[in-house]
């Protein structure tokens, strides 16, 4: 190799190196070690709410200052739970506590962002312990990752718990899965501006479709997404689940769709993000310039439009007899 091409391939490792060291410095687990130093020390205090509010919250990172702002966490839950599912915190422990090991993995999703969308930058990344109410969410340049969903896997016990955690726990592609979901909501953060139009005009067509979007592009970037344990449901019945959805995808209500939990009767929960899944899929399908759709999928502002470009709600159109 002569000392030009030497020079440029130091340059290059040199600014790769610098870019992983960027990335890594802003992902944040210290949160992790901090519950379970509180967790442990319930073992030998008569305040256990005290403890938990001390060991863990009060010394809490930026990031779980926003997590606790968004969520609304509180000591009282977190002992409650851990008095209800002693296992479970038992079997998730190690999982929480390997994140730490895993920044190259998320550096590698981030990459691939780079490709599908040039102007990515980033977000901060705060793995921290939640109450088992979400995997993950996003506020302002960060993404909050509830690492005892997050991470839970084939080993992890679920003793004792309700029926959605049960269809959750572990089926959303460990850390990279959530990860790459909430990179996408945190891009359609700084993609648009808030969507009053939508927001009390078809709040639900707006949710399903940006929680769908965020599945699509995931399964893009890491071949997967976290929301595959309700697909089997929906291919076995999407045209019902559309007509169903189209009758109230006007409104502005979720709870019969999105966000649902255990709250769901008779059929899995959450299953706007199958309805908007599909839309993405049907609109990318018919894109001729691929990677300009996933940018649009992105970026989108006008909900109903995107619907009428992706044709997916005139293909369950049953034409009129002749």
């Amino acid at each position: 190799m002569n000392r030009l091409l030497w020079i440029l391939a130091f340059m290059a490792s040199s600014l790769l190196c610098s870019a992983q060291q960027s990335a890594a410095d802003n992902i944040t687990t210290i949160d992790i070690d901090h519950f379970w130093e509180a967790y442990d020390s319930l073992a030998t205090t008569t305040d256990s709410v005290g403890t938990i509010q001390r060991l863990y919250l009060d010394r809490g990172t930026e990031g779980l200052k926003q997590f606790l702002k968004a969520r609304k966490f509180t000591a009282e839950e977190y002992v409650r739970l851990i008095r209800a599912f002693p296992k479970f915190w038992e079997s998730i422990r190690p999982n929480t506590l390997a994140v730490e090991g895993q920044k190259q993995v998320i550096f590698d999703i981030f990459q691939r962002y780079k490709e599908i969308y040039p102007k990515f930058k980033p977000p901060k990344i705060c793995f921290a312990i939640g109450t088992l109410r979400t995997g993950g969410t996003v506020r302002k340049d960060y993404l909050l990752i509830g690492t005892e969903i997050a991470s839970a896997d084939s080993t992890t016990n679920k003793d004792r718990m309700n029926i959605w955690l049960k269809s959750v726990l572990g089926q959303t592609g460990n850390i990279t899965g959530m990860v790459a979901h909430e990179t996408v909501h945190f891009l359609q953060s700084k993609a648009v501006l808030p969507m009053a139009n939508a927001y009390f005009g078809h709040r639900l067509l707006m949710f399903a479709i940006r929680e769908g979007a965020a599945d699509f592009i995931a399964e893009k970037a890491v071949g997967y997404h976290i929301n595959a344990h309700i697909f089997k449901y929906g291919e076995a019945n999407e045209e019902d689940l559309w007509k169903e959805f189209e009758q109230e995808m006007l409104k502005n209500k979720l709870n019969k769709w999105l966000y649902n939990g255990a709250n769901a009767k008779d059929r899995p929960a959450d299953l706007g993000y199958y309805i908007g899944y599909k839309i993405c899929e049907d609109y990318y399908s018919k894109a001729k310039d691929k990677d300009k759709a996933l940018i649009h999928i992105i970026r989108m502002k006008n909900y109903k439009r995107f619907l009428k470009k992706s044709g997916y709600a005139e293909k369950w159109i049953t034409p009129p007899k002749s």
